[in-house]
This record gives C-alpha cells, sequence and structure tokens, in this order.
C-alpha cells in the first residue's frame, strides 16, 4: 500500500512540474564588442579630426549611448545616425538625445553594422576591435564615397596604412579618407596630339603605375591619392629637353578630369580628360 501511494504521488508531482514549467530566462543579444564609452575629450577630437560641419552627417558604428552623434549635432549643427546592437544602449541614446535637444538631427538603430546603410554617410567613428575593422573594412570601401572620413578609436585597418595618427588622452585615434578606385588603364590625347595611356595599381591610397606616350613609357613620380583627387609627376622630353609636368585631376567613375602643369617652365596649363577602359578596373576592397 505505501508503494502504490508512493507510485501515485510521484506522478502527480510530476505532473505538475509539466503543467508549470519555469519561465525560461531571456536571451541576451551577443554583441561582437563590449560596451567601452568614449570619453567626452576624445570624443571631441574626433570630430575635430574629420573636421565635422553642419553639412555632415555621422555614422557611429557600435554607438553606446550616443555621444559622439549627440556632440556633433549639439555643437556642429551635423545631422547624425547611431546604430548599435545592445537594445539598452539604443534606449539610452534616444533619451540622451532628448535630453541634448537634438532629436531633431539624430537616429539610433538597433541593428548589426554589417547590416547597415552607410552609403550616404561623410564621416563614420569607430571604436571596434582589431578583428572587427578587418572585417568591416570591405564594407567601407566598397560601400563609402570618395573622401568620407573615418576615425577608428585606438584600432587599425590592417594594411590599410591611416592619413593622419592622434594621441589623445593615452588612446591612438587613426585618421583615413576612402580612396577612389583609380586602378587600370587610362587614355587620351595630349595637347600635341599624340595618344597618351596611363596604367594604374593602387593599394588603398597608395598609387603606382607609367605613362606611355607614343612608343615610349615613362614612370610616374610623387603619386597621391586623396579621396578623389589625384596628383602625380612626369619627368619626359618636350622639344629635345627633359622637363617635368604635374598632372592632378579628379577621378569620376571610369573619367579623369584635371590640369597639367609644367614644373619650373613659364608655359602655360593645359586641360586633360582620360578615360578608363572599365575591363581593366581591379577591386581595391578585397
Amino acid at each position: 500500500m505505501n508503494l502504490l501511494m508512493a507510485i501515485l504521488l510521484s506522478t502527480v508531482l510530476g505532473g505538475c512540474a509539466l503543467s508549470n514549467p519555469s519561465p525560461e530566462t531571456p536571451k541576451k543579444t551577443a554583441l561582437d564588442v563590449p560596451y567601452e564609452p568614449t570619453s567626452y575629450g576624445i570624443a571631441r577630437e574626433m570630430l575635430n579630426m574629420t573636421g565635422v560641419t553642419s553639412e555632415d552627417l555621422v555614422y557611429d558604428l557600435g554607438c553606446g549611448d550616443g555621444r559622439i552623434v549627440i556632440l556633433a549635432a549639439k555643437e556642429r549643427g551635423a545631422r547624425g545616425v547611431g546604430v548599435d546592437l545592445d537594445p539598452e544602449r539604443i534606449k539610452e541614446s534616444r533619451e540622451n538625445a532628448k535630453s541634448a535637444g537634438v532629436t531633431h538631427l539624430v537616429r539610433f538603430y538597433e541593428q548589426n553594422l554589417f547590416d547597415t546603410d552607410i552609403t550616404k554617410a561623410t564621416v563614420v567613428m569607430l571604436y571596434l576591435y582589431p578583428e572587427v575593422n578587418l572585417k568591416l573594412r570591405p564594407k567601407l570601401l566598397k560601400e563609402l564615397k570618395p573622401g568620407t572620413r573615418i576615425v577608428s578609436h585606438s584600432h587599425t585597418m590592417g594594411d590599410w596604412e591611416d592619413d593622419a595618427t592622434r594621441r589623445v588622452e593615452g588612446h591612438d585615434l587613426h585618421f583615413f579618407v576612402v580612396p577612389a578606385n583609380a586602378t587600370g588603364t587610362w587614355r587620351w590625347d595630349e595637347p600635341d596630339g599624340r595618344r597618351t595611356s596611363l596604367s594604374l595599381t593602387q593599394k588603398f591610397q597608395r598609387v603606382k603605375g607609367s605613362m606611355t606616350i607614343g612608343a615610349e613609357a615613362y614612370p610616374i613620380v610623387d603619386c597621391s591619392l586623396s579621396g578623389n583627387k589625384i596628383l602625380f609627376g612626369v619627368e619626359r622630353p618636350v622639344q629635345g629637353k627633359q622637363g617635368v609636368f604635374s598632372y592632378a585631376g579628379q577621378v569620376s567613375g571610369n573619367t579623369i578630369q584635371g590640369k597639367i602643369t609644367p614644373r619650373g617652365r613659364g608655359q602655360g596649363v593645359n586641360r586633360w580628360q582620360a578615360t578608363r577602359d572599365p575591363a581593366t578596373t581591379v577591386s581595391i576592397a578585397e
């Protein structure tokens, strides 16, 4: 009899346990980078490095409490977008924006930064891990317009060299300008009518190449690329004498337009316009 009672009691208790399961612990969103707020001193210096004005649209990828885009809006009149995976940080950002009186200028979104549309940004702020920077780098180079300014707090972009570094409060700030893609073969006619081609290779903002005029090839020197602005020199003979010419231009898709200036001569400036063979373009975002 005691055994029967024990079995019945066990069955009842088991049934109660199944009919009233304990509530599950809510799952937290997995974060690539834990929250570590940027100091206001560093945040202001990041705005200084990128020269943020009221004309800019500032994206902060991993925005935390939203302080960078809120500062950009409050102190410089810039529009801003903050993105973070942590719903608590987004809630805090929106409350901070309301307190600062800049809700008409800033927006905050709870989403993965790799899924965020960044094509309209003119400035991007980052405080991520080195491995996240490297994973994000192709997206930045592919989606951002040439000339977009980036500051990465503390961490580099691997072999994409920064354009400037500044040390603030014991932290390094790395400044980058998104380069245009100038790779490939460009062709145009020189002012004297000779057919000319320019072959360029590129590693981020570092560009090398050579120019062919008629049957002769000449290396380019002192080449720089900042955003979509390219500048280089070529030393070649003109009317039997060696001359150095500066080529300055603006890259826009498959066209470069600019001017040719003789160095150290009294000759006038000539305009040039080159067209690229699209089939020769190589991605710089790989």
